[in-house]
């Protein structure tokens, strides 16, 4: 390769970066929100691993639950692994997850909880919740989150700091997430970084962005918030002009709103 070409060559994109990846070299099926009408969803794509993020159900009755399991444990992906939404109440009952192991043994269901798995010869760690804040009296939920409490609040103080996956069922603020998101969950974001982070719940910001933890993002996430404004503006159209022309050597999460 010349000098010129050396200079001028592109550098790898956001996407390229992430499936070139040690931690990560595998395709992942993501799904989430079905509310009971997964037998009308297309054939899914095939993948090393599907991960299915919450609100299985509409009412989340026994029957509703069975139903998407009985779907999801006949789907030929060798790595199948679900969390429960807010609609999904009687995965809240450990009897019932307790016969979820028996009777499923090829699904893997996480509740706050983490699976090592071996794909291509990688360990690849994923911790998956179904928590997020409250919204009505449905289940699995925790009181809001202020940012002013984001330092004092443990609620994703369980996650394992070497996690390559997360999976939970609410996004983070800020983030596909129609200023419905977690600040804690941004939060643990910003300190795990993990290459993978795929939720739900919001169905009308579904999408695939990505987040480089950089200045210009905290600036957007600022804004976002309403907190400051001209100073952070600049930052981030400073951010962008860059990222047109360098392309950014930060360390990259692929976020993944699976509605």
């Amino acid at each position: 390769m010349s000098l010129d070409e050396l200079s001028n060559r592109r550098g790898r994109s956001v996407w390229e970066e992430f499936y070139a990846s040690s931690a990560l070299f595998l395709s992942q099926v993501c799904i989430s929100d079905t509310h009971n009408v997964h037998g009308s969803l297309p054939p899914l794509p095939s993948g090393d691993i599907l991960l299915r993020v919450g609100d299985l159900t509409q009412s989340g009755t026994p029957e509703e639950v069975n139903a998407v399991l009985d779907w999801m444990s006949v789907q030929p992906h060798p790595n199948k692994i679900f969390i429960a939404g807010n609609h999904d109440r009687c995965l809240q009952d450990p009897l019932y997850q307790s016969a979820i192991k028996s009777n499923y043994p090829n699904l893997i269901c996480l509740q706050e909880s983490s699976v090592l798995l071996i794909i291509n010869g990688r360990n690849i760690k994923v911790y998956g919740s179904p928590m997020t804040s409250i919204y009505g009296s449905w289940a699995f939920q925790y009181p809001r989150v202020s940012a002013s409490q984001v330092s004092s609040s443990t609620i994703w103080s369980s996650v394992p700091p070497d996690t390559d996956i997360l999976i939970t069922h609410g996004p983070p603020a800020h983030h596909p997430d129609c200023t419905s998101g977690c600040n804690a969950l941004l939060g643990l974001l910003w300190k795990l970084r993990p290459k993978l982070h795929v939720f739900g719940r919001i169905h009308a910001t579904r999408g695939v962005p990505t987040a480089t933890w950089t200045a210009g993002q905290s600036a957007y996430e600022t804004i976002s918030a309403r907190r400051k404004g001209w100073r952070d503006l600049c930052i981030v159209g400073a951010q962008f002009v860059r990222a047109l022309v360098w392309q950014s050597t930060s360390p990259a999460t692929v976020l993944v709103n699976a509605c």
